[in-house]
């Protein structure tokens, strides 16, 4: 459980910038316990998980990587559980539903900032994660 908990927490700061509610890591776990969003990943969706659960900027480069290469992969999940989680309970719903002010000027730096954010750790992503997937890869046959 300590794990789960280690990964809740981290992906949660990664998503919304808090730390999650106990309810919220009772909650991941339990949905580990019923449905395991584990089922079905292989040894590199093991070692993305582990990698990103180190932190927030090593969720980054492993969702960067992710998001391009392992769309339904065990990391992409369990962000979507957390995420999912974080929208119903306070207090992260209210960051997650709150309108940033700037107008139309602000909308775009912000989704500018986005971009820019998501192509650097897309790119650091796939240099560090790339051939870690061959290897494993090569390793398995």
């Amino acid at each position: 459980m300590q794990k789960l908990e280690r990964e809740c927490r981290v992906f949660a700061r990664y998503l919304s910038g808090v730390d999650p509610s106990s309810y919220l890591v009772q909650k991941y776990g339990d949905f580990h316990e019923q449905l395991g969003a584990s089922a079905g990943s292989d040894r590199f969706d093991e070692f993305l998980v582990r990698v990103a659960s180190r932190g927030v900027f090593w969720t980054t480069l492993a969702d960067g990587y992710s998001r391009l290469f392992r769309k339904s992969g065990a990391l992409r999940k369990k962000l979507i559980v957390v995420l999912a989680l974080l929208e119903c309970a306070p207090p992260s719903y209210e960051i997650l539903d709150s309108v940033p002010t700037g107008g139309l000027a602000g909308s775009v730096v912000r989704l500018a900032g986005i971009s820019a954010k998501f192509l650097a750790a897309a790119i650091a992503g796939t240099v560090l994660f790339a051939p870690a997937r061959v290897w494993m890869s090569a390793r398995e046959r």
